[in-house]
C-alpha cells in the first residue's frame, strides 16, 4: 500500500492542542493574568519567551512573524517596549523567577550587543540557579560582542537555521550562508564554551534532490550539531505572502518522502537519534536524555526537554500558555505600542481550555513524543476506534486494550495519528500544511 498517497493530508504540526486557527478567543487580560494567579504555581518559575521581529533581509520560505528593515535605531524602542510589557507582568504577578529564556524571531541577534545587555538585565534580575538560556541566531550577521554578551548571561544554547548548504537551493530561497562562514562560527562557539549547537534543516526546497541532501547532510555531520530539526517545508503561500516568490517547482508527495527518508538514515547513520518525527539528537544531548527518560515535549519551539507549568511570552505575537489556556499578543507593531502606551498587556487571541482541552492536549502531547498512549473513554468512540483499527492495519500503530503504540513506521506519520484525537478538525483543513 502507498501509505505516502493515503497520509499525505493537511494536519497541525501539533504544538499546541488546541491548533491555533481553532482557539476559541475567550481569554483577555484579566481571565489570563487570575488564572496564573490562581493556578498556584509561579513560585516554581516560569518559562519566558522573546519574540524579536526584527530582520535584514527576507528568506522567501519563511513562514515565521518578522519585519524585514536594516534600520538599526528600531531596536531601542522595541527594547524599551517589551521591557514595559515585563514591568507590567511583574506589577500584576509579584516577582518572578525566570527558569529559561527563549528568544526566537525574526532574528535575535538583529539586536546589538547594547540592546541585548539592557534587555537581559532587566528580565533576568530573578533567575533560577538552574537557569537555560537559549536563542536563535543568524550565521550571517551574529558578531564577537553579542556572543560574549550571550555567554555572560548564561546562554548555554544556540541554534542555526541551516535549511541547506547546496548554493543553488541557497539561492533559490534567498538565504545564502556558505560552508565556511557556518564552519567558522561552530568553531567560536564551541571555544567560548557554548554547551549546545542545533541546525534547522528544511527538505522539500526547490533545487533539492538526494545528492544534494546527502552532500548536505556530510557537511553537517563534519561540523557536529549535537541536535537536529530536520522539517519538511511547509509551503502555504495562501498564508504567507513572501513564498509566491519560490517559482521553482517544489518536491511532493513520493520524491518529498524520498528526501526525507534518504536524509533521515543518513542521520542515523551518522550516529544521530530519532526524536519524534522532526527532530535529531545525539545520545549526549540533553534532548535524547529527555527522551530516554520519557520526559520530552512539544512546543511552540518543537521538541524540548524540561517545562515550567507557565510560560509568558513578551514581543509582538508571543505565545504564552498554562493549563488554563494560550495568550497571543498582537501581530502588530503599531498595536503592541498603544497597548502597552495605556499599560494594558497587548493580548488578541487566545485559548480559553476546558477539561477535555486538556485531556486531549495530554493524550497527544503522549502520541507526539513517547509514541504511545492511553486512550481515555471520555474520548473513545466507534469512529475514533475504526480510524485506529485502519491506521494499525496500514503498520502505524499497535491497539493493546485501551492503549496504543505507534511503530517505527508509524512514527513518519505521528501528525496523522493525532489527528484522531483531535475535537476540532474538521474535513476543511486548508490551513495546514501537509504532512508529508
Amino acid at each position: 500500500m502507498n501509505l505516502v498517497k493515503k497520509y499525505d493530508i493537511q494536519a497541525p504540526r501539533y504544538t499546541s492542542y488546541p491548533p491555533v486557527p481553532f482557539w476559541n478567543k475567550k481569554i483577555n487580560q484579566n481571565i489570563w493574568i487570575e488564572g496564573l494567579k490562581s493556578e498556584g504555581k509561579l513560585e516554581e518559575g516560569i518559562d519566558l519567551y522573546v519574540h524579536i521581529p526584527y530582520c535584514k533581509s527576507l528568506c522567501w520560505y519563511c513562514g515565521c512573524h518578522r519585519v524585514v528593515t536594516k534600520d538599526q535605531s528600531v531596536e531601542k524602542s522595541y527594547i524599551d517596549y517589551l521591557l514595559k510589557e515585563w514591568s507590567l507582568y511583574l506589577e500584576k504577578l509579584d516577582d518572578i523567577k525566570v527558569n529559561s529564556l527563549h528568544l526566537g524571531g525574526g532574528t535575535p541577534t538583529f539586536l546589538s550587543a547594547n540592546g541585548l545587555e539592557k534587555l537581559f538585565s532587566q528580565l533576568l534580575k530573578n533567575k533560577s540557579d538552574d537557569f537555560i538560556g537559549a536563542i536563535e541566531i543568524d550565521p550571517r550577521t551574529v558578531d564577537d560582542s553579542q556572543l560574549n554578551v550571550l555567554k555572560r548571561f548564561g546562554f548555554k544554547r544556540i541554534s542555526m537555521g541551516i535549511q541547506d548548504f547546496d548554493p543553488i537551493v541557497q539561492k533559490t530561497i534567498n538565504r545564502v550562508q556558505p560552508v565556511e562562514m557556518v564552519t567558522q562560527l561552530c568553531e567560536k562557539l564551541r571555544h567560548m564554551g557554548f554547551e549546545s549547537i542545533n541546525f534547522d534543516l528544511i527538505y522539500g526546497l526547490p533545487h533539492q534532490t538526494s545528492a544534494t541532501i546527502e552532500n548536505t547532510i556530510n557537511i553537517v555531520n563534519s561540523l557536529s550539531p549535537d541536535m537536529i530539526a530536520f522539517y519538511s517545508y511547509a509551503h502555504v503561500p495562501w498564508k504567507v505572502k513572501n513564498q509566491k516568490l519560490i517559482k521553482e517547482d517544489l518536491p511532493m508527495g513520493e520524491a518529498k518522502k524520498q528526501l526525507a527518508q534518504i536524509g533521515e538514515n543518513l542521520l542515523c547513520e551518522k550516529g544521530y537519534v530519532k526524536i519524534g518525527f522532526d527532530h535529531f539528537a545525539k545520545n549526549t544531548s540533553y534532548l535524547a536524555t529527555q527522551k530516554n527518560a520519557g520526559k520530552l515535549l512539544r512546543s511552540f519551539m518543537g521538541y524540548t526537554d524540561k517545562k515550567a507549568h507557565t510560560q509568558i511570552a513578551l514581543g509582538v505575537s508571543g505565545i504564552g500558555n498554562s493549563d488554563i489556556g494560550f495568550a497571543q499578543n498582537t501581530k502588530e507593531l503599531k498595536e503592541y505600542f498603544e497597548c502597552l502606551d495605556k499599560a494594558q498587556l497587548p493580548l488578541v487571541n487566545g485559548h480559553l481550555n476546558d477539561q477535555r482541552d486538556i485531556l486531549t492536549a495530554r493524550l497527544i502531547q503522549d502520541i507526539m513524543c513517547n509514541s504511545q498512549a492511553t486512550i481515555p473513554s471520555e474520548v473513545k468512540s466507534t469512529d475514533r476506534l475504526e480510524k485506529l483499527y485502519d491506521m494499525e492495519n496500514d503498520g502505524l500503530l499497535q491497539i493493546t486494550a485501551d492503549r496504543i503504540r505507534v511503530t517505527e513506521v508509524g512514527v513518519d506519520f505521528l501528525r496523522n495519528i493525532a489527528t484522531v484525537f483531535d475535537d476540532y478538525l474538521k474535513s476543511n483543513n486548508q490551513g495546514f500544511s501537509r504532512t508529508i
